[in-house]
Protein backbone atom coordinates (compact mmCIF):
# COMPACT_ATOMS: atom_id res chain seq x y z
CA UNK A 1 0.00 0.00 0.00
CA UNK A 2 0.95 3.33 -1.13
CA UNK A 3 -0.06 7.12 -0.49
CA UNK A 4 1.55 9.31 -3.77
CA UNK A 5 1.84 13.28 -3.89
CA UNK A 6 1.38 15.06 -6.68
CA UNK A 7 4.92 15.30 -7.79
CA UNK A 8 4.68 10.75 -8.23
CA UNK A 9 6.98 10.37 -4.84
CA UNK A 10 6.12 8.22 -2.29
CA UNK A 11 4.73 9.62 0.88
CA UNK A 12 3.61 6.48 2.57
CA UNK A 13 4.25 3.02 2.10
CA UNK A 14 3.61 -0.10 3.88
CA UNK A 15 4.96 -3.48 2.39
CA UNK A 16 4.50 -6.54 3.36
CA UNK A 17 0.81 -7.78 2.34
CA UNK A 18 0.47 -10.61 -0.09
CA UNK A 19 -0.40 -9.76 -3.74
CA UNK A 20 -3.48 -12.10 -3.37
CA UNK A 21 -5.41 -10.23 -0.43
CA UNK A 22 -7.80 -7.38 -1.08
CA UNK A 23 -6.35 -4.30 -1.40
CA UNK A 24 -9.21 -2.27 0.88
CA UNK A 25 -8.26 -5.56 3.55
CA UNK A 26 -4.56 -4.75 3.42
CA UNK A 27 -5.00 -1.00 3.71
CA UNK A 28 -7.25 -1.68 6.94
CA UNK A 29 -5.10 -4.50 8.42
CA UNK A 30 -1.67 -2.11 7.75
CA UNK A 31 0.02 0.45 9.63
CA UNK A 32 -0.79 3.03 7.80
CA UNK A 33 -5.05 1.95 7.49
CA UNK A 34 -5.45 1.64 11.01
CA UNK A 35 -3.52 5.25 11.72
CA UNK A 36 -6.31 6.57 8.84
CA UNK A 37 -8.94 4.98 10.02
CA UNK A 38 -8.51 5.61 13.81
CA UNK A 39 -7.39 9.14 12.75
CA UNK A 40 -3.51 9.66 14.40
CA UNK A 41 -2.21 9.50 11.21
CA UNK A 42 -0.17 12.99 10.41
CA UNK A 43 -2.19 15.27 8.20
CA UNK A 44 -1.85 18.52 7.14
CA UNK A 45 -4.17 20.65 9.24
CA UNK A 46 -7.37 21.63 7.26
CA UNK A 47 -7.40 24.26 4.94
CA UNK A 48 -9.76 26.53 2.58
CA UNK A 49 -10.06 25.08 -0.79
CA UNK A 50 -7.62 27.12 -3.60
CA UNK A 51 -9.62 29.96 -4.56
CA UNK A 52 -12.40 30.26 -1.70
CA UNK A 53 -12.45 31.79 1.95
CA UNK A 54 -14.58 29.13 2.98
CA UNK A 55 -14.01 27.17 5.75
CA UNK A 56 -10.92 24.72 6.16
CA UNK A 57 -11.37 21.22 4.53
CA UNK A 58 -9.42 18.08 5.86
CA UNK A 59 -6.98 17.03 3.56
CA UNK A 60 -7.92 13.78 2.16
CA UNK A 61 -6.58 10.16 0.46
CA UNK A 62 -8.44 9.54 -2.67
CA UNK A 63 -9.14 5.41 -3.24
CA UNK A 64 -11.58 3.48 -5.07
CA UNK A 65 -14.73 2.17 -4.28
CA UNK A 66 -13.78 -1.07 -2.48
CA UNK A 67 -12.70 0.79 0.35
CA UNK A 68 -14.36 2.53 3.71
CA UNK A 69 -14.77 6.13 3.89
CA UNK A 70 -13.22 8.17 6.96
CA UNK A 71 -13.24 11.96 7.58
CA UNK A 72 -9.47 11.62 5.61
CA UNK A 73 -10.23 9.27 3.00
CA UNK A 74 -12.69 9.92 0.18
CA UNK A 75 -14.02 7.27 -2.61
CA UNK A 76 -15.82 7.76 -5.81
CA UNK A 77 -19.94 8.04 -5.74
CA UNK A 78 -21.87 5.23 -6.54
CA UNK A 79 -22.37 5.06 -10.41
CA UNK A 80 -26.17 4.95 -10.77
CA UNK A 81 -28.12 8.10 -10.99
CA UNK A 82 -25.56 10.51 -10.52
CA UNK A 83 -26.02 14.48 -11.22
CA UNK A 84 -23.48 16.80 -13.34
CA UNK A 85 -21.55 17.79 -10.06
CA UNK A 86 -21.04 13.86 -8.80
CA UNK A 87 -19.88 12.88 -12.32
CA UNK A 88 -17.66 15.79 -12.19
CA UNK A 89 -16.10 14.54 -8.53
CA UNK A 90 -16.00 10.94 -9.87
CA UNK A 91 -13.73 12.11 -12.90
CA UNK A 92 -11.57 14.28 -10.78
CA UNK A 93 -10.69 11.51 -8.21
CA UNK A 94 -10.32 9.34 -10.93
CA UNK A 95 -7.60 11.44 -12.33
CA UNK A 96 -5.99 12.23 -8.48
CA UNK A 97 -5.59 8.24 -8.03
CA UNK A 98 -3.96 7.99 -11.42
CA UNK A 99 -1.08 9.98 -9.50
CA UNK A 100 -0.10 6.52 -7.61
CA UNK A 101 -0.84 4.40 -10.28
CA UNK A 102 1.29 6.55 -12.68
CA UNK A 103 4.25 6.81 -9.57
CA UNK A 104 3.87 2.84 -9.24
CA UNK A 105 4.28 2.63 -12.96
CA UNK A 106 7.58 4.91 -12.59
CA UNK A 107 9.14 2.75 -10.35
CA UNK A 108 8.61 -0.38 -12.47
CA UNK A 109 10.05 1.00 -15.80
CA UNK A 110 12.96 2.34 -13.85
CA UNK A 111 13.46 -0.98 -11.52
CA UNK A 112 12.53 -3.64 -13.68
CA UNK A 113 12.85 -6.18 -10.61
CA UNK A 114 9.50 -4.89 -9.53
CA UNK A 115 7.73 -6.07 -13.11
CA UNK A 116 7.80 -9.81 -12.34
CA UNK A 117 8.04 -12.25 -8.76
CA UNK A 118 10.98 -11.10 -6.91
CA UNK A 119 12.70 -14.57 -6.09
CA UNK A 120 13.80 -13.94 -2.98
CA UNK A 121 12.88 -14.49 1.29
CA UNK A 122 10.15 -12.78 1.52
CA UNK A 123 11.81 -10.43 4.81
CA UNK A 124 15.06 -9.92 1.45
CA UNK A 125 11.89 -8.71 -0.96
CA UNK A 126 10.71 -6.10 1.78
CA UNK A 127 14.06 -4.50 1.83
CA UNK A 128 14.33 -4.50 -1.71
CA UNK A 129 10.94 -2.52 -2.09
CA UNK A 130 11.61 -0.03 0.48
CA UNK A 131 15.21 0.48 -0.87
CA UNK A 132 13.34 1.06 -4.83
CA UNK A 133 10.93 3.47 -2.95
CA UNK A 134 13.71 5.51 -1.22
CA UNK A 135 15.84 5.63 -4.93
CA UNK A 136 12.31 6.43 -6.74
CA UNK A 137 11.85 9.50 -4.41
CA UNK A 138 15.53 10.68 -4.68
CA UNK A 139 15.76 10.26 -8.39
CA UNK A 140 11.80 12.33 -8.70
CA UNK A 141 13.72 15.04 -6.29
CA UNK A 142 16.84 14.67 -9.12
CA UNK A 143 14.50 14.61 -11.82
CA UNK A 144 11.34 16.34 -11.25
CA UNK A 145 8.14 16.63 -14.11
CA UNK A 146 6.77 19.54 -14.58
CA UNK A 147 3.46 19.65 -12.83
CA UNK A 148 0.93 22.55 -13.89
CA UNK A 149 -1.40 23.83 -11.50
CA UNK A 150 -4.79 25.60 -12.75
CA UNK A 151 -5.86 27.83 -10.31
CA UNK A 152 -9.17 30.19 -11.57
CA UNK A 153 -9.77 33.12 -9.32
CA UNK A 154 -13.55 32.84 -7.75
CA UNK A 155 -15.72 31.75 -4.75
CA UNK A 156 -17.41 29.53 -3.35
CA UNK A 157 -21.11 29.42 -1.72
CA UNK A 158 -20.14 28.14 1.87
CA UNK A 159 -19.29 24.25 3.25
CA UNK A 160 -20.05 23.35 6.76
CA UNK A 161 -17.67 22.40 9.10
CA UNK A 162 -17.06 18.64 9.55
CA UNK A 163 -16.00 16.09 12.45
CA UNK A 164 -14.00 13.24 11.62
CA UNK A 165 -16.50 10.35 12.18
CA UNK A 166 -20.18 10.08 11.37
CA UNK A 167 -20.80 8.63 7.79
CA UNK A 168 -23.44 11.30 7.23
CA UNK A 169 -20.61 13.88 7.89
CA UNK A 170 -18.33 12.32 5.43
CA UNK A 171 -20.83 11.77 2.76
CA UNK A 172 -21.59 15.44 3.31
CA UNK A 173 -17.87 15.90 3.26
CA UNK A 174 -17.78 14.03 -0.74
CA UNK A 175 -20.90 16.27 -1.45
CA UNK A 176 -18.77 19.54 -0.53
CA UNK A 177 -15.44 18.36 -2.71
CA UNK A 178 -18.29 17.55 -5.36
CA UNK A 179 -19.68 21.00 -5.22
CA UNK A 180 -16.16 22.79 -5.13
CA UNK A 181 -15.13 21.18 -8.67
CA UNK A 182 -18.43 21.95 -10.65
CA UNK A 183 -18.18 25.73 -9.13
CA UNK A 184 -16.23 28.40 -10.59
CA UNK A 185 -13.14 28.30 -7.95
CA UNK A 186 -13.08 24.73 -8.34
CA UNK A 187 -13.81 24.20 -11.93
CA UNK A 188 -10.98 23.00 -14.75
CA UNK A 189 -11.30 24.63 -18.09
CA UNK A 190 -11.86 21.32 -19.52
CA UNK A 191 -13.46 19.02 -17.06
CA UNK A 192 -16.86 19.10 -19.42
CA UNK A 193 -15.06 17.39 -22.22
CA UNK A 194 -15.20 14.46 -20.07
CA UNK A 195 -17.98 14.16 -17.89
Amino acid sequence: MAIADAEYRFVAVDVGAYGRTNDSMVFKNSFMGRRVYSHEFDFPPPQPLPGTDGPPMPYVLVADEAFKMSGNLIKPYSSRGLDVNKRTFNYRLTRARRMVECTFGLLVSKWRVFSKPIQLKIETVDEVVKCGVVLHNFLRSKEPLLIQQIQEDSQMTSITSFGPRSTLVVAAMRDSFAAYFSSAAGRLHWQDHYI
